[in-house]
């Protein structure tokens, strides 16, 4: 993912702010994503229209050894004007192999039974698509589970899960699904919170006339 910057730092800033700022924000109203107002010729908004259609647009800014990802949906309001609205990203880290960046929790965060109660296994390792677990009992992480992965902000969300790989660690890995495409954006949020309070070079001040 490395490449030229396609955003400076005080546009980064400023994205890195509404998007964060945006979790606050949907708890009280249902459309509190960060939107822009797209201004040109009607052919310009029917070709944005027909990529949306048919691609994932993203915008996407590379800092140092990250690249941050954030997905674009096109949204026509009442008065027929296009809106880009900016999600939380992906982020991906550079190395030998690029790959999205696993949060490393300080403290394993144990994943929950449909009533609540701490299962055997705990979250070591978190991604938008991915967990690294390990387990409690002296046996085999399972290969499949369905349980439930508690955040900060909010209810527990139900995640579906299949094994991938035991690592030399003995931590195993695993892919994961969500019913809803809200769960993986709020998961996402959380991921990118996280990473600006271990990275705050990537979120300097917000000049005041982006605010």
């Amino acid at each position: 993912m490395a490449g030229e910057h396609l955003l400076t730092a005080e546009e980064l800033a400023y994205l890195t702010e509404v998007t964060s700022n945006a979790a606050g924000r949907k708890q009280k109203q249902a459309h509190a994503s960060p939107s822009f107002r797209v201004e040109g010729n009607w052919e310009a908004s029917e070709l944005l229209t027909r990529l949306a259609a048919n691609c994932q647009l993203s915008l996407d800014a590379a800092f140092g050894r990250f690249c941050l990802s954030f997905p674009l949906t096109v949204v026509e309001d009442e008065f027929h004007s296009l809106h880009l609205e900016l999600s939380p990203p992906t982020i991906y880290e550079d190395g030998p192999k690029s790959r999205v960046w696993r949060l490393q929790l300080s403290k394993p965060l144990p994943l929950l039974e449909a009533d609540g109660g701490r299962s055997s296994l705990r979250v070591r390792e978190l991604s938008p698509n991915g967990l690294v677990v390990d387990t409690l009992r002296r046996k085999p992480a399972p290969e499949h589970f369905h349980l439930h992965l508690p955040l900060p902000d909010g209810e527990a969300l139900p995640v579906s899960a299949h094994r991938v790989r035991v690592r030399e660690d003995g931590l195993t890995a695993y892919e994961v699904e969500f019913a809803e495409a809200a769960d993986t954006e709020r998961l996402r949020r959380f991921i990118f919170t996280q990473h600006l309070r271990l990275h705050p070079e990537l979120r300097p001040d917000v000049p005041a006339h982006l605010v």
